[in-house]
Protein backbone atom coordinates (compact mmCIF):
# COMPACT_ATOMS: atom_id res chain seq x y z
CA UNK A 1 0.00 0.00 0.00
CA UNK A 2 1.34 3.23 -0.94
CA UNK A 3 2.44 5.81 1.85
CA UNK A 4 0.35 8.94 1.95
CA UNK A 5 1.94 12.10 2.75
CA UNK A 6 -0.63 15.00 4.46
CA UNK A 7 -0.10 18.66 3.80
CA UNK A 8 -1.27 19.79 7.50
CA UNK A 9 -2.18 18.39 10.67
CA UNK A 10 -5.11 19.02 10.12
CA UNK A 11 -5.58 16.42 7.46
CA UNK A 12 -3.87 14.22 9.29
CA UNK A 13 -6.22 14.47 12.03
CA UNK A 14 -9.07 14.27 9.99
CA UNK A 15 -7.49 10.97 8.09
CA UNK A 16 -7.17 9.11 11.82
CA UNK A 17 -11.32 9.92 12.77
CA UNK A 18 -12.12 8.26 9.66
CA UNK A 19 -10.14 5.42 9.80
CA UNK A 20 -10.98 5.25 13.81
CA UNK A 21 -14.84 5.85 12.71
CA UNK A 22 -14.49 2.87 9.70
CA UNK A 23 -13.12 0.23 12.83
CA UNK A 24 -15.88 1.50 15.28
CA UNK A 25 -18.75 0.39 13.05
CA UNK A 26 -17.52 -3.87 13.79
CA UNK A 27 -16.56 -2.89 17.13
CA UNK A 28 -18.69 -0.84 18.82
CA UNK A 29 -17.85 -1.57 22.49
CA UNK A 30 -13.79 -1.20 21.75
CA UNK A 31 -14.21 2.04 20.36
CA UNK A 32 -16.20 2.99 24.07
CA UNK A 33 -12.98 2.12 25.91
CA UNK A 34 -10.86 4.03 23.56
CA UNK A 35 -12.73 6.98 23.19
CA UNK A 36 -13.16 7.06 27.31
CA UNK A 37 -10.21 5.51 28.43
CA UNK A 38 -10.11 7.81 31.76
CA UNK A 39 -13.74 7.33 32.84
CA UNK A 40 -13.71 3.38 32.08
CA UNK A 41 -10.16 3.52 34.09
CA UNK A 42 -11.86 5.08 37.07
CA UNK A 43 -14.95 3.08 37.78
CA UNK A 44 -12.69 0.10 37.23
CA UNK A 45 -10.44 1.45 39.94
CA UNK A 46 -13.51 2.85 42.55
CA UNK A 47 -15.23 -0.94 41.90
CA UNK A 48 -11.92 -2.23 42.90
CA UNK A 49 -11.25 -0.33 45.61
CA UNK A 50 -14.60 -0.46 46.95
CA UNK A 51 -14.91 -4.35 46.77
CA UNK A 52 -11.41 -4.53 48.53
CA UNK A 53 -11.79 -1.89 51.45
CA UNK A 54 -15.98 -2.35 52.65
CA UNK A 55 -15.05 -4.61 54.80
CA UNK A 56 -12.77 -2.59 57.00
CA UNK A 57 -14.92 0.78 56.99
CA UNK A 58 -17.47 0.90 59.78
CA UNK A 59 -20.66 2.96 60.32
CA UNK A 60 -19.79 4.49 63.68
CA UNK A 61 -23.23 5.33 65.87
CA UNK A 62 -23.14 6.97 69.21
CA UNK A 63 -25.99 5.82 71.26
CA UNK A 64 -28.31 7.63 73.65
CA UNK A 65 -28.63 5.35 76.73
CA UNK A 66 -32.11 6.81 77.84
CA UNK A 67 -33.65 5.66 75.05
CA UNK A 68 -31.32 3.46 73.22
CA UNK A 69 -31.65 5.17 69.87
CA UNK A 70 -29.08 6.33 67.68
CA UNK A 71 -27.87 10.06 68.75
CA UNK A 72 -25.45 9.99 65.74
CA UNK A 73 -23.96 8.78 63.35
CA UNK A 74 -20.60 8.95 61.26
CA UNK A 75 -17.89 6.73 59.65
CA UNK A 76 -14.67 4.66 60.66
CA UNK A 77 -12.44 2.33 59.54
CA UNK A 78 -9.66 -0.08 60.54
CA UNK A 79 -6.33 0.71 60.84
CA UNK A 80 -4.66 -2.05 63.47
CA UNK A 81 -4.79 -6.11 63.18
CA UNK A 82 -5.82 -5.83 66.65
CA UNK A 83 -9.16 -3.99 66.21
CA UNK A 84 -8.68 -0.16 66.18
CA UNK A 85 -10.34 2.05 64.20
CA UNK A 86 -10.20 5.34 63.27
CA UNK A 87 -13.06 8.47 62.71
CA UNK A 88 -13.53 12.09 63.76
CA UNK A 89 -13.48 13.23 67.04
CA UNK A 90 -16.38 15.16 66.12
CA UNK A 91 -18.39 12.03 65.65
CA UNK A 92 -17.58 10.97 69.32
CA UNK A 93 -18.00 14.18 71.03
CA UNK A 94 -21.39 13.41 72.80
CA UNK A 95 -19.39 10.37 74.48
CA UNK A 96 -16.82 12.34 75.62
CA UNK A 97 -18.73 15.57 76.82
CA UNK A 98 -21.53 13.31 78.63
CA UNK A 99 -19.70 9.70 79.07
CA UNK A 100 -22.47 8.73 81.51
CA UNK A 101 -25.34 9.63 78.89
CA UNK A 102 -24.18 7.89 75.39
CA UNK A 103 -22.37 4.65 74.55
CA UNK A 104 -20.32 3.65 71.07
CA UNK A 105 -20.85 1.34 68.66
CA UNK A 106 -19.97 -0.03 65.18
CA UNK A 107 -22.12 -1.39 62.54
CA UNK A 108 -20.24 -3.48 59.74
CA UNK A 109 -20.89 -3.91 56.17
CA UNK A 110 -23.29 -7.12 57.09
CA UNK A 111 -25.25 -4.96 59.49
CA UNK A 112 -23.59 -6.62 62.41
CA UNK A 113 -23.27 -4.10 65.64
CA UNK A 114 -21.16 -4.25 68.61
CA UNK A 115 -19.56 -1.89 71.31
CA UNK A 116 -16.68 -0.31 70.96
CA UNK A 117 -14.40 1.68 73.83
CA UNK A 118 -13.04 4.73 73.06
CA UNK A 119 -9.15 4.84 73.07
CA UNK A 120 -7.82 7.78 72.12
CA UNK A 121 -8.19 11.54 71.01
CA UNK A 122 -7.01 14.37 68.99
CA UNK A 123 -9.54 17.36 69.29
CA UNK A 124 -6.97 19.83 67.21
CA UNK A 125 -6.90 17.67 64.51
CA UNK A 126 -10.40 16.59 65.02
CA UNK A 127 -9.03 12.44 65.18
CA UNK A 128 -10.31 9.47 67.33
CA UNK A 129 -9.19 5.87 67.85
CA UNK A 130 -11.65 3.48 69.16
CA UNK A 131 -10.81 -0.31 70.12
CA UNK A 132 -12.84 -2.94 69.18
CA UNK A 133 -12.95 -6.93 70.07
CA UNK A 134 -13.62 -10.15 67.65
CA UNK A 135 -12.57 -8.30 64.21
CA UNK A 136 -10.84 -9.50 61.53
CA UNK A 137 -6.76 -8.80 61.00
CA UNK A 138 -7.72 -7.59 57.81
CA UNK A 139 -7.00 -3.18 58.10
CA UNK A 140 -5.99 -0.46 55.85
CA UNK A 141 -2.83 0.56 55.45
CA UNK A 142 -1.67 4.37 56.44
CA UNK A 143 -0.19 5.83 53.45
CA UNK A 144 3.51 7.71 54.23
CA UNK A 145 3.13 9.98 51.08
CA UNK A 146 0.64 11.57 49.02
CA UNK A 147 1.32 12.04 44.65
CA UNK A 148 1.27 16.00 43.57
CA UNK A 149 -1.97 17.94 42.84
CA UNK A 150 -4.01 16.50 40.65
CA UNK A 151 -3.90 12.89 41.69
CA UNK A 152 -7.19 10.81 42.28
CA UNK A 153 -8.68 10.18 45.74
CA UNK A 154 -11.34 8.00 46.40
CA UNK A 155 -13.16 8.38 49.94
CA UNK A 156 -15.99 5.60 51.39
CA UNK A 157 -18.25 6.57 54.58
CA UNK A 158 -21.93 6.25 55.17
CA UNK A 159 -23.65 9.46 53.80
CA UNK A 160 -26.79 10.07 55.60
CA UNK A 161 -27.40 6.55 56.89
CA UNK A 162 -28.18 5.06 52.92
CA UNK A 163 -25.32 3.08 53.02
CA UNK A 164 -21.59 2.69 52.42
CA UNK A 165 -20.77 4.52 49.21
CA UNK A 166 -17.77 5.69 47.74
CA UNK A 167 -16.87 9.24 45.88
CA UNK A 168 -13.92 10.19 43.44
CA UNK A 169 -12.24 13.12 43.93
CA UNK A 170 -8.28 14.77 43.28
CA UNK A 171 -6.39 15.77 45.71
CA UNK A 172 -5.57 19.55 45.55
CA UNK A 173 -2.68 20.15 48.41
CA UNK A 174 -3.00 21.54 51.63
CA UNK A 175 -5.79 24.48 52.47
CA UNK A 176 -3.77 27.93 53.30
CA UNK A 177 -4.68 30.25 55.49
CA UNK A 178 -5.26 27.48 58.34
CA UNK A 179 -3.96 26.85 61.53
CA UNK A 180 -4.22 23.52 61.18
CA UNK A 181 -3.36 20.88 57.97
CA UNK A 182 -6.48 19.84 55.99
CA UNK A 183 -5.94 18.88 52.55
CA UNK A 184 -8.44 20.15 50.13
CA UNK A 185 -10.59 17.45 48.04
CA UNK A 186 -12.65 18.30 45.34
CA UNK A 187 -15.41 15.73 45.77
CA UNK A 188 -18.55 15.77 47.88
CA UNK A 189 -18.31 14.61 51.32
CA UNK A 190 -21.91 14.53 53.13
CA UNK A 191 -23.33 14.25 56.71
CA UNK A 192 -22.70 10.58 58.16
CA UNK A 193 -19.22 10.17 56.00
CA UNK A 194 -17.11 12.30 58.45
CA UNK A 195 -14.38 9.57 59.75
CA UNK A 196 -14.12 7.01 56.80
CA UNK A 197 -10.53 7.08 55.08
CA UNK A 198 -10.10 9.08 52.19
CA UNK A 199 -7.21 6.52 50.30
CA UNK A 200 -5.06 6.31 46.89
CA UNK A 201 -5.54 4.31 43.75
CA UNK A 202 -3.47 1.62 46.08
CA UNK A 203 -5.59 2.06 48.71
CA UNK A 204 -3.16 3.30 51.27
CA UNK A 205 -4.90 6.13 53.88
CA UNK A 206 -4.57 9.60 52.38
CA UNK A 207 -6.67 11.20 54.81
CA UNK A 208 -9.61 11.11 56.89
CA UNK A 209 -13.17 12.76 55.69
CA UNK A 210 -13.99 15.31 57.87
CA UNK A 211 -16.29 18.21 56.41
CA UNK A 212 -17.66 19.64 53.72
CA UNK A 213 -17.15 23.61 52.58
CA UNK A 214 -19.20 23.92 49.72
CA UNK A 215 -20.32 22.01 45.89
CA UNK A 216 -17.24 19.98 44.97
CA UNK A 217 -15.31 21.19 47.96
CA UNK A 218 -14.44 19.13 51.02
CA UNK A 219 -11.73 18.74 53.64
CA UNK A 220 -9.50 16.21 55.26
CA UNK A 221 -7.15 15.63 58.06
CA UNK A 222 -3.42 14.52 56.16
CA UNK A 223 -2.94 10.80 57.30
CA UNK A 224 0.29 12.18 59.56
CA UNK A 225 -1.88 13.31 61.91
CA UNK A 226 -3.97 9.80 62.85
CA UNK A 227 -0.35 8.57 62.81
CA UNK A 228 0.94 10.79 65.24
CA UNK A 229 -2.49 9.91 67.11
CA UNK A 230 -1.58 6.15 66.99
CA UNK A 231 1.85 6.52 67.88
CA UNK A 232 0.95 8.21 70.97
CA UNK A 233 -2.15 5.63 72.03
CA UNK A 234 -1.47 3.91 75.16
CA UNK A 235 -1.58 0.12 74.62
CA UNK A 236 -4.17 -0.54 77.61
CA UNK A 237 -7.77 -0.08 77.40
CA UNK A 238 -8.00 1.52 80.89
CA UNK A 239 -10.68 3.93 81.24
CA UNK A 240 -9.58 7.84 80.68
CA UNK A 241 -10.38 11.28 81.58
CA UNK A 242 -11.06 12.57 78.01
CA UNK A 243 -12.02 15.85 78.74
CA UNK A 244 -8.91 16.72 80.58
CA UNK A 245 -7.55 15.25 77.65
CA UNK A 246 -9.30 18.05 75.41
CA UNK A 247 -8.04 20.61 77.87
CA UNK A 248 -4.54 20.22 77.58
CA UNK A 249 -4.38 20.09 73.70
CA UNK A 250 -6.38 22.96 74.04
CA UNK A 251 -4.34 24.77 76.48
CA UNK A 252 -1.10 23.48 74.80
CA UNK A 253 -2.64 24.87 70.76
CA UNK A 254 -3.51 28.35 71.97
CA UNK A 255 -0.07 28.29 73.61
CA UNK A 256 1.49 27.50 70.35
CA UNK A 257 -0.86 30.04 68.59
CA UNK A 258 0.30 32.97 70.85
CA UNK A 259 4.10 31.89 70.93
CA UNK A 260 4.16 32.30 66.96
CA UNK A 261 1.99 35.41 66.70
CA UNK A 262 4.26 37.03 69.11
CA UNK A 263 7.89 35.53 67.98
CA UNK A 264 8.66 38.98 66.23
CA UNK A 265 7.57 42.41 65.76
CA UNK A 266 4.28 43.13 64.17
CA UNK A 267 4.27 44.81 60.05
CA UNK A 268 2.19 48.17 60.48
CA UNK A 269 0.67 49.94 57.93
CA UNK A 270 -1.67 53.18 57.97
CA UNK A 271 -5.25 53.29 58.70
CA UNK A 272 -6.49 57.29 58.14
CA UNK A 273 -4.06 59.12 60.69
CA UNK A 274 -3.84 55.61 62.80
CA UNK A 275 -0.89 53.19 63.00
CA UNK A 276 -2.09 50.15 63.01
CA UNK A 277 -0.84 46.83 62.98
CA UNK A 278 -1.58 44.47 60.04
CA UNK A 279 -0.21 40.34 59.16
CA UNK A 280 -0.59 38.89 62.64
CA UNK A 281 -0.24 35.74 61.05
CA UNK A 282 -0.21 33.61 58.19
CA UNK A 283 -3.30 31.84 59.61
CA UNK A 284 -5.29 34.87 59.32
CA UNK A 285 -7.55 36.14 56.48
CA UNK A 286 -7.45 40.04 56.37
CA UNK A 287 -9.66 42.71 54.05
CA UNK A 288 -10.31 46.00 53.72
CA UNK A 289 -13.18 48.58 52.98
CA UNK A 290 -14.17 52.08 53.41
CA UNK A 291 -18.11 54.18 53.99
CA UNK A 292 -20.10 57.32 54.75
CA UNK A 293 -22.04 58.85 52.26
CA UNK A 294 -22.96 62.39 52.43
CA UNK A 295 -25.96 61.49 54.39
CA UNK A 296 -24.17 59.46 57.10
CA UNK A 297 -22.24 62.92 57.76
CA UNK A 298 -19.07 60.56 58.64
CA UNK A 299 -16.05 58.75 56.66
CA UNK A 300 -14.94 55.84 57.84
CA UNK A 301 -11.99 53.21 56.89
CA UNK A 302 -11.30 49.47 58.51
CA UNK A 303 -9.66 46.48 58.50
CA UNK A 304 -10.94 43.36 59.45
CA UNK A 305 -8.91 39.59 60.22
CA UNK A 306 -10.73 36.78 61.02
CA UNK A 307 -8.97 33.29 61.54
CA UNK A 308 -11.19 30.36 59.55
CA UNK A 309 -10.21 27.97 61.96
CA UNK A 310 -12.50 26.89 64.44
CA UNK A 311 -11.77 23.72 66.61
CA UNK A 312 -15.19 21.53 67.47
CA UNK A 313 -15.54 20.32 70.77
CA UNK A 314 -19.49 19.98 71.08
CA UNK A 315 -22.71 20.64 68.93
CA UNK A 316 -23.15 23.49 71.13
CA UNK A 317 -19.59 24.45 71.63
CA UNK A 318 -16.67 25.74 69.09
CA UNK A 319 -13.34 27.70 69.85
CA UNK A 320 -10.15 28.48 68.64
CA UNK A 321 -11.34 31.22 66.77
CA UNK A 322 -9.15 35.06 66.66
CA UNK A 323 -10.33 38.58 65.23
CA UNK A 324 -8.96 41.49 65.03
CA UNK A 325 -10.68 44.95 63.60
CA UNK A 326 -9.51 48.33 63.25
CA UNK A 327 -11.71 51.02 62.41
CA UNK A 328 -10.85 55.09 61.92
CA UNK A 329 -13.91 57.57 61.57
CA UNK A 330 -13.75 61.12 60.70
CA UNK A 331 -16.31 63.78 60.22
CA UNK A 332 -17.14 67.36 59.08
CA UNK A 333 -20.80 67.58 59.54
CA UNK A 334 -21.71 66.14 63.25
CA UNK A 335 -21.06 68.20 66.44
CA UNK A 336 -19.10 66.96 69.37
CA UNK A 337 -22.18 65.28 70.69
CA UNK A 338 -23.56 63.94 67.74
CA UNK A 339 -20.20 62.30 67.30
CA UNK A 340 -19.96 61.13 70.17
CA UNK A 341 -23.26 59.43 70.72
CA UNK A 342 -22.09 57.88 66.97
CA UNK A 343 -19.08 56.62 68.27
CA UNK A 344 -20.83 54.84 71.49
CA UNK A 345 -22.64 52.43 68.88
CA UNK A 346 -19.58 51.42 67.35
CA UNK A 347 -18.68 50.56 70.97
CA UNK A 348 -19.56 47.39 71.11
CA UNK A 349 -16.85 44.27 71.96
CA UNK A 350 -16.66 41.52 68.72
CA UNK A 351 -18.60 38.65 69.02
CA UNK A 352 -17.06 34.90 69.07
CA UNK A 353 -18.88 31.83 67.55
CA UNK A 354 -18.70 29.67 70.64
CA UNK A 355 -21.31 28.88 73.25
CA UNK A 356 -23.54 31.40 74.85
CA UNK A 357 -25.04 28.19 76.80
CA UNK A 358 -24.56 28.76 80.74
CA UNK A 359 -23.98 24.93 80.74
CA UNK A 360 -20.42 25.98 78.99
CA UNK A 361 -19.56 29.06 79.98
CA UNK A 362 -19.65 32.11 83.04
CA UNK A 363 -21.22 35.15 82.21
CA UNK A 364 -18.54 37.58 81.21
CA UNK A 365 -16.37 39.98 83.74
CA UNK A 366 -15.76 43.48 82.16
CA UNK A 367 -13.07 45.61 83.05
CA UNK A 368 -12.74 49.33 81.28
CA UNK A 369 -10.28 52.22 81.94
CA UNK A 370 -8.42 54.78 80.22
CA UNK A 371 -4.86 54.30 79.06
CA UNK A 372 -2.28 56.66 77.47
CA UNK A 373 -0.20 54.87 74.76
CA UNK A 374 1.98 57.02 72.71
CA UNK A 375 0.36 60.59 73.90
CA UNK A 376 -3.11 59.34 73.09
CA UNK A 377 -5.55 58.63 75.63
CA UNK A 378 -7.50 55.22 74.45
CA UNK A 379 -11.03 54.15 76.58
CA UNK A 380 -10.00 50.08 76.87
CA UNK A 381 -12.52 47.50 77.63
CA UNK A 382 -11.35 44.08 78.38
CA UNK A 383 -13.52 41.19 79.00
CA UNK A 384 -13.18 37.51 80.08
CA UNK A 385 -15.83 34.54 80.76
CA UNK A 386 -14.43 31.37 81.76
CA UNK A 387 -15.15 28.00 80.18
CA UNK A 388 -16.87 25.36 83.35
CA UNK A 389 -15.42 22.27 82.38
CA UNK A 390 -11.98 23.70 80.95
CA UNK A 391 -10.07 24.90 83.85
CA UNK A 392 -7.74 28.19 82.48
CA UNK A 393 -9.62 28.45 79.17
CA UNK A 394 -11.37 31.92 78.16
CA UNK A 395 -12.95 33.61 75.73
CA UNK A 396 -11.68 36.73 75.76
CA UNK A 397 -12.85 39.95 74.21
CA UNK A 398 -10.49 43.85 74.50
CA UNK A 399 -12.56 46.90 72.62
CA UNK A 400 -10.14 50.32 72.26
CA UNK A 401 -11.36 53.71 71.55
CA UNK A 402 -9.63 57.18 71.15
CA UNK A 403 -11.54 59.75 70.46
CA UNK A 404 -10.46 63.46 69.36
CA UNK A 405 -12.19 66.89 69.82
CA UNK A 406 -11.60 67.30 66.10
CA UNK A 407 -14.02 64.72 64.65
CA UNK A 408 -11.68 61.77 64.11
CA UNK A 409 -12.19 58.94 66.54
CA UNK A 410 -10.00 55.07 66.52
CA UNK A 411 -12.18 51.89 67.52
CA UNK A 412 -10.01 48.82 67.86
CA UNK A 413 -11.59 45.19 68.58
CA UNK A 414 -9.87 42.40 69.51
CA UNK A 415 -11.50 39.03 70.13
CA UNK A 416 -9.93 35.12 71.17
CA UNK A 417 -11.71 31.92 71.67
CA UNK A 418 -11.13 29.56 74.07
CA UNK A 419 -7.51 31.00 75.18
CA UNK A 420 -5.40 31.58 78.76
CA UNK A 421 -5.68 34.75 80.71
CA UNK A 422 -2.00 35.10 79.98
CA UNK A 423 -2.32 34.38 76.42
CA UNK A 424 -4.74 36.82 75.66
CA UNK A 425 -3.48 39.82 77.68
CA UNK A 426 0.08 38.92 76.12
CA UNK A 427 -1.71 39.53 72.71
CA UNK A 428 -3.30 42.59 73.99
CA UNK A 429 -0.44 44.48 75.39
CA UNK A 430 1.07 43.64 71.83
CA UNK A 431 -1.42 45.15 70.06
CA UNK A 432 -1.83 48.51 72.08
CA UNK A 433 2.25 48.72 72.04
CA UNK A 434 1.99 48.54 67.91
CA UNK A 435 -1.02 51.52 67.48
CA UNK A 436 0.12 54.78 66.81
CA UNK A 437 -1.90 58.09 66.23
CA UNK A 438 0.00 60.48 63.73
CA UNK A 439 -1.84 63.08 63.31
Amino acid sequence: MPLTVFATLEQFAKAGRLALQNICMGFALACLVLTFPGKAMAATIAQSLFEKLQQQVFQVRVIDLGSGDRYSLGSGFQISEDGLLATNYHVISAYVMEPDKYSLEILDASGAKQQVALHAIDVIHDLAILKAAGLGNAYLQLAHSIAGKGSKIYSLGNPLDLGMTIIEGNYNGLVKRSRYQKILFSGSLNSGMSGGPAVSESGEVVGVNVSKGGEQISFLVPVVHLRALLGKASPDTVARDFQAQVRQDLLADQQAFTKTLLAKPFEQKNLGELVIPVNLHQALRCWGHSDGKQEDKYDAVHQHCRSDDNIFIASDLIVGSFQYDAEWVSTDSLNPVQFYKFLQSRYTPGTLNGSQLEKHVTEYQCHTDFIELKGATWKATSCYRAYKKFAGLLDALLLMALVENDGKAAVIKVAASGFSKSSSQAIFASLMESLDWKP
